[in-house]
């Protein structure tokens, strides 16, 4: 019995210790299970790349503009006087067709002021005739004294005597006299008829101006015109411009339009974001500032936009963006921003490792960066960012 007993507790040891072992060699191998699993994902990296195609790509450029009437003109009296009658458009802001009537000026001072004229016109011209008349007779009597003369000059001494040759040489010269005396007065009429015609001409000009009509199609911008107004010449009553036809002015620096060179007469697309009826517009570029400007170092661009409907909101002075491109890039590659590393290099894989290939980014493509660089083609260029390639021995396309 003493020795069963003996027994029983050597077994029950050595049970304790077997589990013992068998649990510590179970979190052994689990544990060295996971270490490897580890060391495999920190030895390689899965990551998404895409062959390189060379092409040729036109990068975009973006400026930032405002809208402009191609036509405006500040609406100015030419006249002094009270203002009368005014178009309902004045009020509801309507389109105007050219020529038609905006305001107009109590015409009667003016209505008066070119009776006058033309009666002055009128009594220069009847003095005129008058004198012509007289001019005519006088010639008569000059051709006739003149004979005379001639005629007593020949017979002095016979029956003429020296007292007859005397009486009709002083009769030819008052003769002459008065021909001159009245050529002078008819070219003294006749200038006054030409101011007085300039007069009449003017005269009808103010009572024509007294209607103040729409230079070309348009509307009015902050005006002032409302009857019973007194106005001064040369007051100034708001602008009038062509809302239908617009330009985009933009600016642009020196050193970007170098790569924008030789653009005048080419498209541009004009943004206008806050817009609910139309964000994109198409324009074409017709003036470029002949230098450049010192204080601003760039130069002042102008595009006419395309036609606009007469549902459409956009107005002049509207603020843009304005996409412009630039000069073709030859043989480059598009690539998100994100695969670029410090502007200067990408990675692109060969044999399973991530190789840096130097890059020049030349410009950008609908959100695109377009880049250039020597031995690029048929590579297969990594798009996955890589933050710490020395953590990595193996790099696998999961491509």
């Amino acid at each position: 019995m003493s020795f069963m007993k003996n027994k029983i507790p050597n077994v029950k040891g050595f049970l304790i210790i077997f589990f013992i072992a068998f649990f510590s060699l179970l979190i052994l191998k689990i544990t060295s299970k996971d270490k490897a699993l580890q060391e495999d994902n920190i030895d390689s990296f899965l990551v998404k790349t895409e062959k390189i195609i060379l092409k040729n790509h036109s990068p975009e450029y973006l400026f930032y503009g405002n809208i402009q009437a191609q036509n405006q003109v500040d609406v100015i009296s030419k006249l002094s006087g009270k203002i009368v009658n005014v178009s309902p458009k004045v009020l509801s802001n309507d389109y105007f067709e050219e020529g038609e009537k905006i305001f107009e000026l109590d015409p009667f001072n003016y209505q008066q002021e070119l009776i006058k004229k033309k009666s002055e016109l009128e009594e220069l011209r009847n003095e005129l005739q008058s004198k012509n008349l007289i001019f005519n007779e006088i010639k008569k009597q000059k051709t006739l004294s003149k004979k005379n003369y001639e005629r007593k000059s020949k017979l002095v001494g016979d029956i003429v005597t020296k007292k007859n040759l005397e009486d009709a040489a002083t009769e030819l010269s008052i003769n002459n006299a008065k021909v001159l005396d009245l050529e002078s007065n008819i070219q003294t009429i006749i200038s006054n008829i030409k101011i007085a015609e300039t007069q009449v001409k003017l005269a009808k000009r103010n009572l024509r101006d007294t209607i103040y009509r729409a230079p070309f199609s348009g509307k009015l911008d902050n005006n002032l015109i409302e009857i019973g107004l007194e106005l001064v010449a040369g007051k100034v009553l708001g602008k009038f411009m062509n809302t239908a036809a617009l330009n985009v002015q933009f600016f642009v620096g020196e050193n970007t339009y170098t790569h924008i060179s030789n653009i005048l007469g080419q498209d541009a697309r004009v943004l206008w974001k806050k817009s609910n009826f139309k964000k994109n517009y198409l324009a074409k570029v017709f003036y470029i500032d002949s230098a450049i400007n010192k204080e601003r170092a760039g130069l002042n661009i102008k595009a006419k936009l395309e036609k606009i409907s007469e549902s459409d909101p956009i107005k002049p002075g509207v603020f843009v963006e304005v996409v412009i491109q630039g000069i073709t890039i030859q043989k480059s590659f598009l690539v998100d921003e994100n695969s670029i590393y410090e502007d200067t290099f990408i990675y692109v894989l060969e044999n399973n490792s991530a190789v840096r290939k130097k890059i020049n980014v030349e410009g950008f493509y609908k959100e695109k960066v377009i880049i250039t660089g020597e031995n690029l083609n048929n590579k297969n260029i990594i798009l996955t960012r890589i933050n710490n390639l020395n953590f990595f021995k193996k790099i696998i396309s999961k491509n």
